[in-house]
């Protein structure tokens, strides 16, 4: 493996790590709502939540977001990073899901910007970091994550990867708060997640970010409920 090659994957792994603080221990991705009502009980409806969740909503959206955002910023094309952000935004219905995404953005782009220091990317991610800062832009976690992964040099590919099972771990983490699920659940779910979503990417790869899509009508409910609960573990 090439120098290059190895930086590439260490980053990564950094980027991917639940150690990285994008603040997503906060959040349930919606769970918390779906367990106070009982759509999910136990590992094997979490296991199928998570599923449709990934396939019908995070990957043909944030997903197509992430994919087309990392070119864009390759290019350093400003004007499309934040079309498409705003595309993402709006395609998040439920207040909650919005606010937790622009906060992972964020951390993530506040995160890594002492990390390109001698970066070629360094420029757009200044650029693009200023924008959300400054309210231009709301900042989505899967448009940030696409901005950051290309100025470390990790493909978009990858980074799409990076976001899945980041997105992954945190809902988990957020289960082993919310139902009776062991560790070992858990990792075996994970697992079970790897082939649905290779099977997924390898249909948005050429997917415009115009053609994002999003269908996940009871996380939207639950998390739209989930703002009016009067007693809430997590943000989201």
């Amino acid at each position: 493996m090439s120098a290059d090659a190895s930086a590439s994957y260490l980053a990564a792994l950094q980027l991917a790590d639940s150690f990285f603080p994008s603040g997503t221990y906060a959040h349930s991705q919606g769970l918390e709502g779906m367990v106070t009502r009982g759509w999910v009980r136990n590992a094997d409806d979490l296991g199928e939540y998570l599923r449709n969740l990934l396939t019908w909503s995070i990957l043909p959206c944030d997903g197509v977001a992430l994919l087309n955002a990392h070119p864009a910023a390759r290019d350093g094309d400003l004007t499309t990073l934040v079309e498409i952000d705003w595309r993402l935004h709006a395609m998040k219905l439920p207040a909650e899901l919005r606010v937790a995404s622009g906060h992972a953005g964020r951390r993530i782009l506040d995160e890594t910007a002492p990390l390109l220091l001698g970066e070629t990317g360094r420029a757009v991610h200044g650029e693009f970091r200023r924008l959300v800062t400054e309210r231009e832009t709301p900042g989505t976690g899967a448009v940030a994550l696409g901005v950051a992964a290309g100025a470390v040099g990790i493909d978009a590919g990858n980074a799409l990867l990076m976001h899945c099972h980041s997105f992954a771990v945190g809902v988990l983490g957020a289960a082993q708060r919310l139902l009776p699920i062991t560790h070992s659940e858990a990792q075996r779910i994970l697992h079970g997640l790897h082939q649905p979503v290779i099977g997924a990417m390898a249909a948005l790869q050429y997917r415009d970010w115009r053609e994002m899509t999003s269908f996940a009508p009871q996380t939207d409910i639950a998390s739209m409920m989930h703002e009016h609960d009067d007693v809430r573990m997590f943000a989201s």
